[in-house]
């Protein structure tokens, strides 16, 4: 019951928050490039292409930013001719900074992100055709440097994870598709079930992009990412995404 009353606060205060300050929207495309590596998936490493979109919401209140941006992607991984499928999705990701250094055009911010991830990949010629999972609920500090010059603006943010709860695939069922590819519930109950909290004993998911706006009176700008995620306890997890964004700003 508590939980439901926390998700029905947050969206609440999704809809009404923008009433206060200055509210703005982007959309990101983003290619990746992944790398995948399952030790429960006979530690084969799979490399390949993903596909992501991200919609932004943004406030601005004085001093304070607030950014809720969540994400939807597909990817497709390859190992000695097996292909490996993957369907990644955060619904909720929302980040506070406030700067605490700012001159001549020099901004250091820093602030905190709260984030739900989940992943999901499916290995069509292995283990029966399972589908594997890995999800963070967690928060993570983030620290964000910004120079701009004439028109220009250059942009590097770190966030690194603190601490949250993880959950991943540890056994594989001996039934084909136990984890039913057309029952939605499964895709919400299993990635919650024999969750571990932690921080760095436990896992580590590391952010870095660097963003460059060349005319700041454009709505446009690109990023380059470094995005990975690991899972040190029972059957390791390691994702790698080499990120490239193309942001626009309305």
């Amino acid at each position: 019951m508590k939980k439901r009353y926390f998700i029905v606060l947050f969206w609440l205060i999704i809809a009404f928050f923008p009433l206060y300050g200055q509210v703005n929207h982007s959309h990101s495309v983003v290619v990746s490039f992944l790398q995948i590596k399952d030790q429960l998936n006979i530690g084969m490493v799979f490399n390949g292409v993903q596909l992501e979109y991200r919609y932004g919401l943004h406030w601005k209140i004085q001093d304070h930013e607030i950014l809720y941006q969540p994400k939807l992607g597909v990817g497709i991984a390859f190992n000695r001719g097996v292909i490996g499928l993957q369907f990644k999705i955060a619904p909720v990701n929302v980040s506070w900074t406030m700067p605490f250094y700012d001159k001549n055009g020099h901004t250091i911010s820093g602030g905190f992100n709260f984030a739900a991830d989940y992943s999901y990949q499916v290995y069509p010629d292995l283990n029966a055709g399972n589908v594997f999972w890995s999800s963070e609920i967690g928060v993570s500090p983030i620290i964000k440097y910004q120079y701009q010059w004439d028109n220009m603006r250059v942009a590097v943010r770190l966030l690194n994870s603190l601490f949250g709860f993880t959950s991943h695939t540890q056994k594989i069922e001996p039934y084909f598709y136990e984890f039913h590819l057309l029952r939605a519930a499964d895709y919400f109950k299993l990635p919650h079930e024999n969750m571990q909290f932690g921080s760095f004993n436990k896992y580590n998911h590391t952010n870095i992009s660097l963003e460059f706006s060349p005319n700041t009176e454009s709505p446009h700008s690109f990023l380059y990412e470094f995005d990975y995620f690991g899972l040190f306890y029972g059957k390791r997890l390691d994702r790698l995404n080499h990120n490239l964004l193309w942001k626009v700003s309305l």
